[in-house]
């Protein structure tokens, strides 16, 4: 059983790593958009300058994907702060400690998660079906 402060720690270095991760992206984005090029290209530079604005768009994808998962973990820390970690967001219930060792930025319980999937499944007309019980 892992305690408030050991989750605190896990929280803190996933989101470290996150930084780190995304200080990079963002200096390979800065150098990537400020690389001084000629006037006059070859055709193969043009091609690589053409995969270089397709590297560009693809990690400006990867910084946006990071941001949510961000600030999940934020979230998280300030609830441990204000005392309210671990309570499912939805039903008020107390969030498995299971769960919140697997993830520790989890901000509803199994049941309400599942039921939130299932409701943004079914406003995108897609089926959502679970094999066994909760």
């Amino acid at each position: 059983m892992l305690p408030i402060r050991e989750l605190q720690n896990k929280l803190l270095r996933q989101r470290q790593s996150l930084r780190g991760v995304r200080a990079h992206l963002q200096e390979d984005l800065l150098w990537l958009e400020t690389h001084d090029e000629s006037e006059l290209m070859e055709e193969s530079e043009l091609m690589e300058r053409g995969q270089d604005e397709h590297f560009i768009r693809l990690l400006a994808r990867l910084d946006d994907c990071q941001k949510p998962e961000t600030e999940e973990i934020d979230r998280a820390l300030a609830k441990i702060t204000n005392g309210d970690y671990g309570l499912c967001e939805t039903c008020g219930k107390p969030i498995p400690l299971s769960r919140l060792e697997a993830l520790p930025a989890a901000a509803s319980c199994l049941p309400c998660a599942l039921a939130g999937i299932r409701v943004q499944a079914q406003a995108l007309g897609a089926p959502f079906n679970l094999v066994g019980s909760l």
